[in-house]
């Protein structure tokens, strides 16, 4: 089986949005000690600056498995 691999600048926006809701549930509970709200999580795109994403995942090696808005998706 064939993996693609990915850096987080070829996400594509659904991939980018799964990331920054998680990036958003790590920061509130580092910070908060809490949760996000759904509503929170909905407006992540808002909230999550592509720029924080960047710079987190720099040196991160994705593949389309590691995103749930990719499952189905061909390699």
């Amino acid at each position: 089986m064939k993996y693609d691999v990915l850096t987080v600048y070829d996400l594509n926006l659904d991939q980018m949005l799964e990331l920054k809701q998680t990036y958003l549930m790590q920061m509130f509970d580092e910070t908060e000690g809490r949760s996000p709200s759904w509503d929170e999580l909905a407006r992540a795109d808002e909230i999550v600056d592509d720029s924080l994403i960047f710079d987190a995942y720099a040196g991160t090696v994705f593949s389309n498995d590691d995103f749930v808005c990719s499952a189905g998706m061909e390699a």
